[in-house]
């Protein structure tokens, strides 16, 4: 492969591997929009499920969850999740970033492989705030 074409090869790598980290953070600042300033209002504010009819009781735990990254309603009569489809984005996301990573490290030399490593990084670092953010409250 000439030189052109294996810098071309890893700008675009690289460029995939910084498109990957957008999903995440998405994620990432959902799970902390769902925790709010009031998260047992949040799931109050939401729609609830079918059966529940609103009163004091009604609510058991409100859960901020790490997998899904969003927020769990316990309700008498069913939970409610929110969270899934931006967890799923997230997790084709962080696949396809370890995978751009493996070949971007394939080109270069060492500067380049550090950069090649920042969004991985960066995705990383995501996922454990994410994790790191999990709230669980106990109505009475």
């Amino acid at each position: 492969m000439s030189l052109t074409r294996t810098s071309t090869a890893w700008w675009v790598l690289l460029l995939l591997g910084v498109l990957s980290v957008f999903p995440v953070a998405t994620a990432a600042i959902s799970q902390g929009v769902d925790a709010g300033a009031d998260v047992i209002g949040s799931c109050w504010a939401s729609e609830l499920p079918p059966g529940v009819e609103p009163h004091d009781n009604t609510l058991r735990t409100v859960e901020i969850t790490f997998m899904p990254a969003g927020r769990l309603c316990d309700w008498e009569a069913g939970d409610t999740q929110t969270g899934w489809p931006i967890t799923i984005a997230a997790l084709i996301a962080t696949v396809v970033a370890v995978v751009v990573t493996a070949f971007a490290l394939r080109y270069g030399g060492a500067a380049r492989r550090v950069v090649a490593l920042l969004p991985l990084l960066a995705i990383a670092g995501l996922w454990f705030t994410m994790w790191s953010s999990t709230l669980f409250v106990i109505i009475d």
